[in-house]
């Protein structure tokens, strides 16, 4: 089986570019696993995730509720994601749904994991000292999640 793990986010914006941060650390961690990362959205992700069986998702996101780090696996609809649901194009699903419509080889999707980044969303190529703390803990808890899931696939 193909599968991606996809980090979104921008790097620019400091923490929402979370997605990034733990996809660059889940590079070589997981065994025949591809890891890529993107400031793209719409159609322009179309291409990076189509060949893939199973694609895994790591997004900022801004939740009532939630503090700083929180890693939360959301359903499809992703309420409060950054990169997922664009108001300037077609949201992740729609792409998926595309795709499919244009008999391309779109990935089942595993898991959407949200990052929660609180209500500032500011300028800076680091994460904020805040998310940075929890920055490694939130890597280990999607690494291990993620090996979770495909080993219970293999035995299924």
């Amino acid at each position: 089986m193909k599968v991606l793990v996809l980090g979104m986010g921008n790097p620019i914006l400091s923490d929402d570019g979370v997605g990034l941060f733990v996809a660059d650390r889940l590079k070589d961690r997981i065994k025949n696993v591809d890891v890529m990362t993107t400031a793209m959205a719409g159609l322009d992700i179309l291409d990076l995730i189509r060949g893939y069986d199973k694609i895994f998702l790591v997004d900022a996101c801004i939740t009532k509720g939630r503090i700083p780090g929180q890693v939360v696996k959301f359903d499809h609809r992703g309420d409060g994601f950054l990169h997922l649901f664009s108001s300037h194009g077609l949201n992740f699903f729609e792409l998926i749904s595309l795709g499919n419509t244009l008999g391309l080889e779109m990935p089942e999707v595993g898991e959407i994991y949200g990052v929660e980044i609180g209500d500032e969303v500011g300028f800076g190529g680091e994460l904020s000292p805040e998310l940075k703390t929890k920055a490694w803990s939130i890597v280990e808890r999607i690494c291990a999640d993620i090996e979770s899931s495909l080993a219970a696939e293999e035995t299924a």
